[in-house]
């Protein structure tokens, strides 16, 4: 074996991988403006509770929640977000109103493009239910959304299927799986008809995938695979 031609070899290898990374991250920092111009990647905010935030993976959140997932699949010509905030809810009403945390100002200044907006599932806590609340709710956020200098298109994603675990068809924390089946979605439905948004209808998706849940409300990596698989058929 010729030592010194597989060293060479092994050099000329290292460099193209070198080579290709410095143009890779090169790519990165000209589309977010940092050699003088522009940011011109479309951004993409994500709002929502812990499914959005990540729960069930979180010791790989950063590359396992759906949105990392969306960000890998996008590429370096889109900035996605995430604004999730664990046990958010939309009413005003419910233990931790996501329009009073500092993550929905920060989602706020933004400048989203794209917003995907999911928050439900924590509002259908057997303590936090109220559907009128809900729908009021989940309107202002909508609209606070659409009334922004960016003017982004918003998607309003109905929240995922979750699985009872009593007799009394009660999900983990005390969540009403029959209110997120029937109830929580018409209202969405409703919101988004009168807001003039689409659905994103991640229920449809989910409903049955027992195997992707770690809890039967957060969802495994693969989970959030799907959940960035449905979204990125709607952005991309």
């Amino acid at each position: 074996m010729n030592v010194a031609k597989f060293m060479r070899g092994l050099f000329q290898r290292k460099m193209v991988v070198l080579l290709v990374a410095i143009v890779l991250l090169f790519a990165v920092l000209y589309n977010a403006g940092m050699f003088g111009g522009t940011d011109k990647r479309v951004r993409i905010t994500c709002v929502g509770d812990s499914i959005t935030y990540g729960s069930g993976v979180l010791k790989t959140r950063e590359i396992d929640c759906y949105p990392a997932q969306l960000q890998t699949m996008l590429g370096t010509t889109y900035l996605v977000s995430n604004f999730g905030l664990r046990n958010a809810t939309a009413s005003a009403t419910g233990d931790l109103p996501y329009m009073q945390s500092q993550e929905y100002k920060d989602s706020l200044e933004s400048k989203p493009d794209i917003v995907v907006l999911m928050l439900g599932t924590n509002d259908a806590k057997t303590y936090n239910w109220n559907p009128k609340e809900y729908e009021k709710g989940l309107q202002e956020l909508v609209e606070s959304y659409k009334a922004l200098s960016s003017k982004p298109t918003v998607y309003l994603m109905r929240s995922p299927y979750c699985y009872a675990i009593n007799e009394n068809g009660e999900a983990e924390y005390s969540i009403q799986a029959d209110v997120v089946t029937g109830e929580l979605g018409d209202i969405v439905t409703k919101v988004a008809g009168e807001t003039g948004v689409e659905v994103i209808d991640l229920f449809a998706v989910t409903e049955g995938q027992d195997d992707l849940y770690t809890d039967g409300i957060h969802f495994n990596a693969d989970g959030y695979s799907l959940i960035a698989d449905t979204v990125y058929e709607y952005v991309k």
